[in-house]
């Protein structure tokens, strides 16, 4: 967690930050078990993420899993709804990519575990890699488009919009 959020650093030290991708990150967890999501594993891995995931989904499919839900940890309007979306359009793709705001993927459902080479990048269209990977192998991805999904927060606009909005984040008001 030390190195999280980054590019918040202009409005928020080290501490600050830790505590914010803290909260995102229970709020995650609890969306996905009121998913009905079980197991969950927490990836906090000190490579790069594409070598994090991989390793994640070689893992956890030795270990006999078909399906990987991977949901990144900055999602605070995320819902169950949105996590029941993801897994419906599971049903009619392999590869499921929930795009983030700047193209970015924030959430990623994919069968087996290991169907894909991860192509996640900060700043990066990885949505649309993701999807020319899919296709490239074969399998048509379904995009799905929902803002719970798409709203992460990696900017100093986005954690000032996040205060406005959210009620549970009004602690962070005075640097947003």
């Amino acid at each position: 967690m030390d190195l999280a959020k980054g590019r918040l650093a202009a409005v928020l030290d080290q501490a600050g930050r830790r505590a914010l991708a803290r909260q995102m990150l229970d709020h995650v967890l609890e969306t996905l078990q009121q998913a009905g999501i079980s197991p969950v594993r927490v990836a906090d891995g000190d490579r790069d993420l594409n070598a994090d995931v991989a390793a994640a989904a070689r893992l956890v499919q030795e270990a006999g899993a078909t399906d990987l839900l991977l949901v990144m940890a900055d999602l605070p309007y995320l819902a169950a709804d949105d996590i029941a979306a993801l897994i419906a359009a599971g049903r009619r793709s392999p590869v499921v990519i929930a795009e983030a705001k700047d193209g970015g993927t924030n959430a990623l459902l994919v069968r087996p575990p290991t169907v894909l080479e991860f192509s996640f990048a900060t700043g990066q269209p990885s949505a649309r890699r993701h999807a020319e990977r899919a296709r490239a192998a074969g399998m048509e991805p379904v995009i799905v488009s929902r803002p719970g999904l798409a709203r992460d927060i990696d900017t100093p606009a986005d954690l000032a919009a996040l205060v406005s909005d959210h009620p549970a984040y009004r602690t962070y008001r005075h640097v947003a």
